[in-house]
C-alpha cells in the first residue's frame, strides 16, 4: 500500500507539472482540434505622436458582439468557410466544432461600413491562427475602427467675420451628405477609402441697415479618407481677409488651404 501511495503521489506530481500545450489537450476526433474566440476593440485612432481617444459617446462593441468569419487558404484543411452573427454564438458551442489542424484566418466586424453619420462606427479586426490536433487554441482578435471621422469647427475669428452664419455641408464618397451650422458640429463617421468633400457659403455681417449682407461661396475641400483616422477642418479668416481651412489629422495639423482669397473686411470683425 505504502507504494502504490508513493506511485500515485509521483503520478500527480507530474500531471501537475504540465506545459501549457499539453494542458491544453482536448478529446476531439482524430486530426482535429478546437478553437474559443475574444474580441479586443481599441478605443483610440492611430498615427499620431500622441494617442486620440474617439469621440465621447461612440459606440464600444463588446467582444463578444463582434459578427465572426473563418476561412482557410491551407488545402490540408479542406475547410470551405463558415461565419457566425457573433462570437459569443460561437463560443456557445466551441468545443463541438472541430476543425482540423492546420492554419485558419478569422475576421471579426461590428457595424457596416456602408451606414454613416453620428456614432457609425465600423470595426473591424482579423487574425490567422493554427489548429493542433486534439487541442484547444484560445484566439483574440484586435479590432480597430475601419471607417473614417470627419468634423468642422469654426474659429471665433470665423464667426465674428461671418456674423449671419454658415451653411455648410459634408458629403461622403456614398452621397451622403450632413448640414454644418456654428450649433451643429457633429462628428460624423463615414466609409474610408472614398473621397469626402466639404462645401457651403457664409453670410457676412450686415454692412447697413438698408444693404444686405454679402454671400460667400467657399471653394471644396476634398480628402481621400483612411480608416481609424479624425479628420478635422477648421475654418478661419486672416487679417488679410482670405477664408482657409487648417486641415488636421487625429488633431495634428497637416495643411492650411485658402478656400476664398482676399474678402473686405468688415469693422471689427477681426478681433
Amino acid at each position: 500500500m505504502k507504494k502504490l501511495l508513493l506511485i500515485a503521489l509521483a503520478a500527480a506530481a507530474v500531471a501537475c507539472s504540465k506545459s501549457g500545450d499539453e494542458a491544453a489537450k482536448v478529446n476531439t476526433p482524430e486530426g482535429t482540434g478546437i478553437v474559443s474566440f475574444g474580441v479586443t476593440p481599441a478605443l483610440v485612432v492611430e498615427g499620431t505622436r500622441a494617442q486620440v481617444n474617439l469621440p465621447e459617446g461612440t459606440t464600444i462593441p463588446a467582444g463578444g458582439d463582434f459578427a465572426l468569419a473563418i476561412s482557410s487558404t491551407d488545402a490540408s484543411t479542406g475547410y470551405s468557410g463558415d461565419s457566425w452573427a457573433s462570437v459569443d454564438a460561437f463560443n456557445e458551442n466551441y468545443k463541438k466544432t472541430y476543425f482540423k489542424a492546420g492554419m485558419y484566418d478569422a475576421v471579426a466586424t461590428f457595424g457596416d461600413a456602408s451606414q454613416e453619420g453620428e456614432n457609425k462606427p465600423f470595426f473591424k479586426g482579423e487574425t490567422s491562427y493554427n489548429v493542433n490536433a486534439r487541442q484547444l487554441v484560445n484566439v483574440n482578435i484586435p479590432a480597430k475602427l475601419a471607417n473614417a471621422i470627419v468634423k468642422l469647427e469654426f474659429t471665433e475669428n470665423f464667426k465674428n467675420y461671418f456674423a449671419n452664419g454658415a451653411q455648410m455641408k459634408i458629403t461622403s464618397g456614398n452621397g451622403n451628405e450632413w448640414a454644418i451650422d456654428y450649433e451643429n458640429t457633429p462628428y460624423i463617421f463615414v466609409e474610408s477609402g472614398k473621397t469626402v468633400t466639404i462645401s457651403g457659403q457664409a453670410t457676412k455681417q450686415r454692412p447697413s441697415a438698408t444693404v444686405e449682407p454679402a454671400v460667400v461661396v467657399f471653394d471644396a475641400v476634398e480628402k481621400s479618407l483612411a480608416p481609424c483616422t479624425i479628420y478635422t477642418y477648421k475654418y478661419d479668416v486672416s487679417t488679410a481677409g482670405s477664408v482657409s481651412v487648417t486641415f488636421s489629422l487625429n488633431n495634428e495639423p497637416s495643411e492650411e488651404i485658402i478656400v476664398s482669397e482676399g474678402e473686405e473686411l468688415n469693422d471689427d470683425a477681426i478681433m
